[in-house]
């Protein structure tokens, strides 16, 4: 899977279970157990783990070989090397592999698996996505579960049960669940001329896969892989015609013809259905499930019933695209399930099951498809303002929403007590999608209230681009209370008690060529008495971000800003020359408002004319503008140069607009980066400070999660 936002999800979760099951294995098969196999390597920069790679790659060509048949090569040699950088996969008898060993996680040996299965079907001599990259998925999702279980993807003994559940399969079910969404699936038997990466993960491979295992479930294993020999046997060996239409009739073939329309209609299905159990009534001693579907469908589904005194009822129903069934009402139904084999492909599963389900947990787990869950978990911190804050939060969420992966009702609540002040702070926040297709619209809504502070925040944001391309247009518009009680623990050089209310709006916009990425972002705010405000004023920014990547030159990164307010403003609402004064939702990482941790002494904020050789000395105005410049080493570079951008900073702020007072101030120093941290290094400035000298070290730090802004 290519898809950045899914991949720092799965590698930041944790599993806990290693059972070694190689030779306990279910499935059919004829064949000798890939004896015939003659692995060779050529590593170079896989060296060290080769004796782990040859077993593991002997083990994937024995169970292929046992399901699957014999492989495509009468020679049986296996080749597997070092993939360069883009490597589009293996060739022939060729595998290239250009993951690197990562502990505890098992992308290596999944891509071995992925690229033998991808040799064991011979890609080259198929004519259909759904044969190409469908059976290889597939595939590598039987052996990772067949060996490793049903958590397959980390390696971590002895990690707690409820961070288990990450697998290929889960992948598959995440992928297809973001496509469907968005309205992006389509019949992976139509395939489309669009194939781009997300689509061809989303669909070709987690689609096809999940339909495999949904024939898998309706008609055994066995059959599948009989299905899957034939028409290896009849056409890829014998280097005929091998188009979907084959392999449908060998499915045909060895499920015998009464299931021929079952099997079209799996394959034919395009993903965007939706199963519904409307409602139970009961009437004369009987039982009455309503039962509906978005989509008539010309595939029977099952309902599974099961009672209070652990019996079982299973019945079948054509929905077309609603029924109902009785069932007699002489024992307690304890849960009801419909379509419980996942024949049907279709995102929203939550409705499939009566009553809903609902999975309480300590702590976070897995997003979960069938069930809403709430999670508990202890709060904890310490400053020497509060003192001793200790406290429980608690969260509810179905699946995550937050850009293009639509969930509904998440909310927090978080309640902490603190020591110092004998007084209690309550946060909560809650978000939804309102319209998810075919513009992305949510509703935000947070409170906070505490002996230092208490606001309100409710906007509106939605994105008008087809989700995973550009450009993309976002456009935000709220409304935000915030009234700072006290100001003790903040530096009085830059915020004032007050209270604020404001109509704000923010328009973002991005595109990007092979040489120039470009991003635009519009900030207004007005300041309204009439809406609870002490002040009124007019706020507006606009900042440009570029980066520049011009072939066999270094790229370069160039923030462009500019802002203006007017009327009566607050200290906090001004533009500071060292940066931004408290956290964003890009930068969600607040430690404190003055000292060590401070947005302007050593923890920075990404904001306003961002001359960051000027730290500590909180200089603002009502106009300021900035421009920010680094050199970025390509990622080939070796470590630790490729983690080096020098910078130069140059701007100024002031509260008129004569050209003397904004004439620029320089700085220039290092960055450290890596992935969303960072450290700024500046060491020289233009206009020293009093008993300062133009070359003088300072650092801050800063925690960046660009592309997840989530709110204004």
């Amino acid at each position: 899977m290519k898809h950045p936002v899914i991949a720092r999800l799965i590698l930041i979760l944790i599993t806990g279970i290693t059972p070694d099951r190689l030779y306990s294995l279910t499935g059919a098969g004829d064949t000798p157990a890939g004896s015939n196999i003659n692995i060779r390597l050529n590593l170079t920069r896989l060296n060290p783990d080769q004796n782990r790679i040859a077993a593991e790659a002997q083990n994937i060509c024995s169970l292929y070989s046992r399901w699957f048949g014999p492989p495509p090569d009468s020679a049986g040699i296996l080749t597997i090397t070092d993939g360069p950088e883009g490597s589009s996969g293996s060739a022939g008898c060729l595998i290239p592999v250009k993951s690197s060993p990562v502990p505890f996680v098992r992308l290596l040996e999944r891509e071995l698996a992925l690229g033998i299965a991808r040799y064991w079907f011979t890609a080259a001599r198929l004519s259909e996505p759904l044969l190409m990259y469908g059976l290889p998925a597939y595939a590598t999702a039987r052996y990772l579960e067949a060996v490793y279980g049903t958590s397959n993807l980390l390696d971590i003994p002895g990690a707690s049960a409820f961070l288990s559940g990450i697998s290929e399969h889960y992948l598959h079910r995440v992928y297809y669940y973001i496509a469907a969404t968005n309205n992006l699936t389509f019949p992976v038997t139509e395939p489309q001329p669009d194939t781009e990466s997300f689509l061809t993960d989303a669909v070709f491979r987690a689609q096809t896969a999940l339909v495999l295992r949904a024939l898998e479930k309706r008609m055994g294993t066995a059959l599948v892989d009989s299905a899957i020999r034939q028409f290896r046997q009849r056409y890829l060996n014998n280097n005929g015609s091998a188009g979907l239409p084959a392999f449908l009739a060998c499915l045909t073939a060895v499920a015998g013809p009464k299931q021929e329309v079952l099997i079209n209609t799996l394959f034919n299905q395009n993903g965007k259905n939706d199963l519904k159990i409307c409602r139970l009534r009961r009437q004369d001693q009987n039982l009455y499930i309503d039962l509906s579907a978005r989509y008539p469908l010309n595939l029977p589904v099952r309902i599974k019933t099961e009672f209070t005194d652990r019996t079982v009822r299973i019945d079948t129903v054509l929905l077309n695209p609603s029924a109902t069934i009785s069932i007699p009402a002489v024992r307690t139904v304890r849960r009801i399930t419909l379509d419980p084999d996942t024949s049907v492909l279709e995102p929203d599963r939550w409705n499939n099951i009566y009553p809903r389900q609902l999975s309480t947990r300590f702590l976070f787990a897995l997003p979960e498809f069938e069930s809403y869950q709430l999670f508990y978990g202890p709060w904890f911190w310490y400053d020497n303002y509060r003192g001793f804050q200790p406290g429980i939060w608690f969260q509810g969420r179905r699946f995550i929403d937050a850009g293009p992966v639509r969930g509904a009702h998440n909310w927090t609540l978080i309640q902490n007590y603190a020591s110092k002040k004998s007084d209690w702070h309550t946060g909560i926040s809650y978000q939804t999608p309102i319209i998810f297709y075919p513009v992305r619209l949510r509703l935000y809504l947070a409170g906070d209230n505490s002996f230092r502070d208490r606001g309100v925040k409710i906007y509106l944001t939605s994105e008008f681009s087809r989700p995973f391309r550009l450009p993309r247009t976002e456009l935000q518009v709220g409304y935000r209370l915030y009234e700072l009680l006290d100001t003790t623990g903040r530096d009085p050089r830059a915020w004032n008690r007050a209270r604020i209310a404001e109509i704000r709006s923010r328009l973002y916009r991005t595109h990007r060529t092979p040489v120039l990425a470009v991003q635009h972002e519009l900030l207004c705010a007005q300041g309204l008495k009439p809406f609870l405000s002490q002040y009124t004023y007019t706020r507006i920014s606009l900042i440009e971000n570029i980066t520049i990547t011009p072939v066999n030159l270094l790229p370069v990164s160039i923030r462009i800003f500019a802002g203006a307010v007017t009327g009566l403003v607050p200290l906090q609402e001004k533009f500071y020359l060292s940066g931004g004064l408290s956290y964003t939702p890009e930068e969600p990482v607040s430690w404190a408002y003055e000292g060590m941790a401070s947005g302007q002494e050593h923890w920075h904020y990404d904001g306003d004319a961002n001359c960051r050789g000027y730290y500590g000395l909180y200089r603002s105005g009502r106009f300021g503008w900035g421009v920010n410049i680094h050199l970025l080493p390509r990622t080939a570079w070796p470590f630790p140069l490729s983690a080096i951008q020098p910078f130069i900073d140059f701007g100024n702020v002031a509260d008129t607009l004569q050209l003397r007072s904004l004439k620029p101030v320089f700085d220039a120093g290092i960055r450290l980066k890596l992935g969303p941290l960072y450290a700024d290094f500046p060491f020289w400035k233009s206009t020293p400070e009093p008993g300062e000298r133009h070359l003088a070290f300072r650092w801050s730090l800063g925690f960046k999660l660009t592309g997840l802004i989530s709110g204004i």
